[in-house]
């Protein structure tokens, strides 16, 4: 079964904790320091991922950045930095820095096409995720495959795949618009981006009710476990 964390505003980081399975921490709230010593406490027995925060801030952190936080936070794994725009040779470069500097087997790399897929099975990848906008270009043996899906593109993906884990804030991003789980189903499941400022926000109890709803017909329906090693 699938391991769930939900992307949530820094002032609702207590309210969630019960919900998730694991901690999917990025990397430039981490400048935080509410954020990163919240997560260095509630992380303890749970997989903690480190992403690079490319999807928020549409830059990656460095490598170097990204190894100091992952053991400032004795994360499990770390993502991997990469850009859309980044050529082959520029996504392996950042491979083998951060390999560098992280233990190899505790390395996600993102996988966004056949050609990336090619090129970081010849550097003998241990674990690889990818993301919701460019799965649908990679083959279906592959997703089998693959450790993490980063974001929530629709339920049925996580009951073909079943991927190890999953972060998503689309749970809470819907309670905004007073939606459930089986609205945005019905609506066909449009994602909505996750911006710098959606982690500034603060919930009404109505929009706090809903999200955790929705974030408990996620984990009822889709996933399952604790998330620890």
């Amino acid at each position: 079964m699938t391991h769930f964390s939900y992307e949530v505003p820094l002032a609702h980081l207590e309210d969630f904790d019960p919900y998730q399975d694991l901690y999917f921490a990025l990397s430039f709230l981490c400048d935080d320091p509410y954020y990163l010593n919240f997560i260095k406490n509630r992380g303890r027995g749970r997989l903690i991922i480190l992403d690079n925060s490319f999807n928020e801030l549409g830059v990656p952190d460095t490598p170097n950045k990204m190894a100091r936080l992952f053991n400032e936070l004795n994360a499990d794994m770390v993502v991997s930095p990469d850009c859309d725009g980044w050529s082959l040779e520029q996504l392996r470069e950042s491979y083998k820095e951060m390999i560098s500097l992280v233990p190899k087997r505790k390395v996600l790399v993102v996988i966004k096409s056949r050609e990336e897929r090619d090129m970081f099975l010849d550097e003998g990848i241990f674990y690889y995720c990818t993301t919701y906008e460019q799965r649908a270009r990679l083959p279906l043996h592959f997703l089998t495959l693959c450790y993490h899906f980063l974001g929530l593109l629709n339920p049925w993906e996580i009951k073909r795949y079943n991927p190890i884990s999953c972060d998503t804030a689309q749970p809470l991003k819907l309670a905004l618009r007073g939606k459930t789980i089986e609205d945005w189903v019905k609506e066909g499941c449009p994602h909505y981006k996750t911006t710098p400022d959606f982690f500034n926000l603060t919930f009404s109890k109505e929009e706090l009710d809903l999200a955790k709803r929705n974030c408990q017909w996620t984990k009822n329906n889709l996933g399952g476990g604790n998330g620890s090693m």
